[in-house]
């Protein structure tokens, strides 16, 4: 038996299975890679708060009102060392806590790159005028746009870069203090705590929306696999991709706001009228732990120390 002639014959366009795969997963793979690291992000931060660390033994409620002093405190902060002493503190806590160094600098280092990139250009003397320390870049004339003054020479300043730094450090202890508190609290006591210290409509609307974060956002995973699953096409990239994008984003919207009018009508038929109480909310001695006190007797010196630090 002879094979047909026009099964010889080669198509006009050769199918490349790898390049299509690899153009279609530009898009998807790397959305659904980042749906999926959220999860595991939160899951790993309930094995953080799991950990026998000396911030986990410590109320809740507790660590957030210390932490919310310290943020304050710190940011009235003008002198370099003293900023430096809230970092060591934080390293010191995630040391004791059993943190690992490197997933706590992994999420600490965001915020430190986003902060490097908005305080650099406040070091040259286009922003800030002071003492030369190193010349940039030197243009052939000097260049004015509007009431913007460009100088012939473009340098680094002693007091722009001492002002940046003491930003970046700032800044970079605050998300530390912070990190401290998420990583070594369960995500519902977490939000329980916070819930705690608003006012009671507003402190409902934040601990039940985080019970619909992992919802909508399994509800996302679901979207990309199963464009992936019914797509044998490139379509995934460029202008179809991000039509597709768009359009699953208004679906996620319209799916938002039918869970919420659905939640809210369950709500009003179960009796609810708008009032919120958190229970437990108040600190009782009786419950404080060693811990509790250690970490209390702690920031009444540490807080009294930098106020008197201050005040000289």
């Amino acid at each position: 038996m002879e094979i047909p002639e026009w099964l010889k014959q080669k198509p006009a366009i050769s199918y490349q299975p790898s390049a299509v795969r690899k153009a279609k997963e530009r898009f998807l793979d790397k959305t659904l890679r980042h749906v999926l690291a959220f999860t595991e992000d939160a899951l790993f931060n309930e094995t953080t708060s799991l950990k026998n660390g000396f911030l986990q033994k410590i109320e809740p409620r507790l660590k957030v009102l210390t932490v919310m002093v310290f943020i304050v405190m710190l940011s009235l902060q003008n002198d370099i060392h003293d900023i430096l002493i809230f970092l060591y503190i934080a390293a010191a806590s995630a040391l004791i806590s059993k943190i690992p160094f490197y997933f706590f600098m992994k999420r600490l280092l965001p915020a430190f790159l986003f902060t490097f990139f908005i305080a650099a250009p406040a070091t040259l003397n286009i922003i800030v005028k002071g003492e030369a320390l190193w010349v940039v870049y030197t243009l052939e004339n000097p260049y004015s746009i509007g009431w913007f003054l460009i100088p012939q020479e473009i340098y680094i300043t002693k007091q722009g870069a001492l002002s940046a730094l003491t930003l970046l450090l700032r800044v970079t202890a605050s998300v530390s203090l912070i990190l401290l508190v998420t990583l070594t609290t369960r995500p519902n006591r977490f939000i329980k705590a916070v819930s705690s210290f608003m006012p009671g409509t507003l402190g409902s609307i934040v601990s039940i929306s985080y019970r619909y974060i992992f919802l909508l956002a399994r509800k996302v995973e679901q979207f990309i696999m199963g464009f992936k699953s019914r797509s044998i096409s490139s379509a995934s990239h460029g202008v179809a991709g991000r039509k597709w994008a768009a359009s699953r984003m208004g679906l996620l919207f319209s799916i938002s706001l039918r869970l919420s009018a659905g939640l809210e009508q369950a709500m009003e038929a179960r009796g609810y009228k708008n009032e919120f109480k958190i229970q437990n909310s108040k600190f009782k001695v009786s419950e404080l732990s060693g811990a509790d006190i250690i970490w209390i007797i702690f920031s009444v010196i540490f807080m009294g120390a930098m106020v008197w630090k201050s005040l000289m």
